[in-house]
């Protein structure tokens, strides 16, 4: 039997109830398709660091490293001092490249039922001032009115960026990648970018190329999303602009951090939701595309599409609470197909 070794961040707030719908969402697919999955669960976040005194444990990061992959079922950074709790992990597992698909999902609201793209985005260094220094946040003041913040881009990051998007749009039948930047205003570090862009798609002429200025893309994810394929960012053009992007498709997205040797896989969202809990409203959807996107990447592709099936037939149902979602597709992976009912009205 095919096994799988996966680290298990549970985090906090919906985070551990989440953490074991995925691990027996696992367990279901594997018993089903041929497959196990050893799962280490691994302390995260807020929790952690009120426990410990940081919000990444060494014995996490090593439990990731040694993994295929790992997967954070939720993350909350309030309270914690220093960098981010997801900040220090793309720092200390050298991860550089944030895939972000964007996929307008049945029964709920999208801005177009044909809404699909993916932003690749730079995490290493940019405008996220904390990532760009050996020591220190790269933010400081010259006097008590007055702060400064560092943004570092060089060639060498924009090129592994470029390499990987390009690379990316190769392996998964995609047409374009449209490189976002404001090369007009920020000459130097913008043009550092275009520049390593270019000499990227110039390495893969049979993927089309072209650069977009940042705001003017913000405009037409709006406007036109069918234009856009493969979204090529810098660090914060792509995090304001992927959050923008799973809007429209009711924040229904995944997200892939990926260094050498490395995968971590989070879903986007920006609260663990702690009152949520318990009045069932927290939306459980998608830690599950990402576990999705990590059995595509393990080569599962069988257990992949059976969950993207009853993925599909728990969002159709009426009922739109967590604890709705949840039952529906621990039903449909132990009968063996997606029930398909009556779509639900579209909603935000």
């Amino acid at each position: 039997m095919r096994t799988h070794r996966i680290t298990l961040l549970s985090g906090d707030g919906i985070g551990p109830v989440l953490a074991e719908e995925l691990a027996g969402t696992l367990e279901l697919l594997g018993m089903r398709t041929g497959f196990q999955c050893v799962l280490e669960r691994r302390p995260f976040g807020r929790e952690a660091y009120l426990k410990t005194g940081t919000p990444l444990p060494e014995e996490t990061v090593e439990s990731i490293r040694s993994a295929e992959a790992a997967i954070v079922a939720a993350v909350d950074a309030k309270d914690v001092k220093g960098p981010t709790p997801v900040g220090l992990l793309r720092k200390k597992l050298g991860l550089f490249a944030d895939v972000r698909p964007i996929r307008a999902r049945p029964g709920r609201w999208s801005l177009r039922e044909d809404l699909d793209l993916v932003v690749v985005r730079e995490i290493t260094q940019g405008f996220l001032s904390d990532r760009n220094l050996h020591a220190g946040s790269g933010e400081w003041m010259s006097d008590q009115d007055t702060a400064f913040s560092l943004r570092v881009v060089t060639y060498e990051a924009s090129r592994r960026i470029a390499e990987y998007a390009f690379d990316y749009a190769e392996r998964n039948g995609r047409r374009r990648v449209t490189a976002l930047h404001k090369a007009s205003i920020f000459k130097q570090t913008c043009g550092t970018f275009l520049r390593a862009c270019r000499d990227a798609a110039a390495a893969h002429l049979g993927i089309a190329y072209e650069e977009v200025v940042a705001d003017n893309a913000a405009n037409g994810l709006i406007a036109h999303p069918e234009r856009y394929d493969v979204l090529l960012t810098t660090n914060l053009f792509g995090d304001i602009l992927s959050d923008e992007a799973a809007a429209l498709v009711s924040s229904l997205a995944p997200s892939v951090n990926q260094g050498p040797g490395v995968r971590v896989y989070l879903p986007i969202t920006h609260s663990p939701a702690y009152e949520d809990l318990a009045r069932d409203c927290y939306d459980p959807v998608p830690g599950f595309l990402c576990l999705h996107m990590l059995l595509r990447d393990l080569g599962e592709t069988e257990a992949a599409a059976l969950l993207d099936k009853a993925l599909d037939a728990a969002l159709r149902r009426a009922d739109p609470s967590a604890s709705a979602v949840l039952a529906g597709l621990r039903e449909d992976l132990r009968g063996g197909k997606a029930i398909v009912c009556n779509p639900m009205e579209p909603h935000q």
